[in-house]
């Protein structure tokens, strides 16, 4: 028997090596306080680098060596912490406790709903794009239509050369980011069933899965008075476009990488329902494999006021927001009269390594 008097030398090399392999793919997971994970949370280094995005259990399988991470959600406190104080990789988020008054009926024609939004866009994790606005939109409710207007009442000013494609872009994505038929309803008529082939199934007191034959696509969760619907997009989309025999447009997606899910969050009535007229907030993400790299885009929008208006009420406000403006910015609104709409209307602020990121790219600069 030949026996290897060099094992005492290359041990400790192996668990150096293993040792650096754990590190490298270290886990994180984002849970509530009650423990569940939090789904499309963003998480970001302490550049303001994308790690990614939180999965349907809250889950990211490796932060790239990132010795601290940023992590937030519009519906909770944005949160920074060494990863190598975690227990477990889990980082616990506290409740923003974000709400609005109870809409009151009234014999007016339309619904209104002001909406912040924050749009960002990565190419290759990198921010290349933000975009901070005001947008407000009403719901014409005799003649069942939503008019949406996404103009600059409050842009961030960013020098990139294909400054005018990015702003289309944003305004594109933002007003995709409303949501105007809440899904929950669109589940329970049976839309969603026809369409995607996706249904909700009990999995706990007040928790369902939502499923397709093949794998569970969402969550659906009612808790403190509000609907709260997670849904992967693409695994949806896709299933549908199999199913029906979208073999192009199915192809396209799976070549480029195709990401897309979103959360939005609705009040419930007293009988468990909601309606277009209770959305309280929603976060959008997509992603796919672009010319220039892997492109990421992210909307987060929040409803800050609204209620039931007349034609002239609208043009008033609309009048309202605009006189916020300011020349010094093109008359874009300051990005120091944002913050102070964020602090008014309890909306959790962008991570301070974000806020380095976004000064980066812009003309404006953020202040504590």
């Amino acid at each position: 028997m030949k026996i290897n008097l060099n094992w005492r030398v290359k041990l400790p090399a192996i668990l150096l090596f293993c040792g650096a392999i754990s590190v490298h793919a270290q886990k994180i997971r984002v849970v509530d306080n009650e423990g569940h994970g939090i789904t499309l949370a963003s998480v970001t280094d302490a550049n303001g680098v994308l790690i990614g995005l939180t999965d349907l259990n809250g889950e990211i399988a490796d932060v790239k060596g990132a010795t601290t991470v940023a992590v937030t959600h519009l519906a909770y406190k944005p949160k920074s912490v060494s990863v190598a104080s975690l227990t477990d990789g889990r980082i616990k988020m506290e409740d923003n406790n974000f709400g609005l008054n109870e809409l009151v009926v009234m014999p007016k024609p339309l619904i209104y709903t002001e909406l912040y939004y924050r749009f960002y866009a990565y190419v290759d994790d990198s921010l290349r794009t933000f975009v901070a606005g005001i947008a407000p939109y009403v719901y014409n409710i005799q003649k069942k239509k939503v008019t949406a207007k996404f103009p600059d009442y409050a842009t961030a000013v960013f020098n990139l050369k294909d400054v005018s494609w990015w702003k289309v872009r944003s305004e594109r994505m933002a007003n995709g980011g409303v949501r105007v038929n809440p899904g929950e309803a669109l589940l329970a008529n049976g839309s969603w069933k026809k369409k995607y082939y996706i249904e909700k199934v009990a999995d706990g007191k007040n928790r369902w899965k939502i499923v397709n034959s093949r794998d569970t696509v969402g969550i659906l969760v009612h808790a403190n008075g509000l609907s709260t619907l997670t849904i992967d997009g693409a695994k949806a989309q896709m299933y549908s476009d199999e199913r029906e025999g979208r073999t192009k447009l199915l192809k396209k997606r799976q070549n480029s990488n195709y990401t897309y899910e979103y959360v939005e969050v609705f009040r419930m009535n007293e009988d468990g329902e909601v309606g277009r007229d209770d959305y309280v907030m929603s976060l959008n993400h997509w992603e796919h494999d672009g010319k220039k790299g892997r492109e990421t885009y992210i909307v987060e929008a929040w409803v800050t006021d609204r209620g039931y208006m007349t034609e002239v009420e609208f043009k008033q406000k609309r009048k309202d927001i605009e006189a916020m403006n300011t020349t010094m910015n093109m008359w874009h609104m300051p990005l120091g009269k944002l913050e102070d709409y964020e602090r008014q209307h309890n909306i959790p602020a962008i991570s301070e390594e974000v806020r380095k990121a976004v000064a980066l790219i812009t003309k404006d600069r953020w202040t504590k």
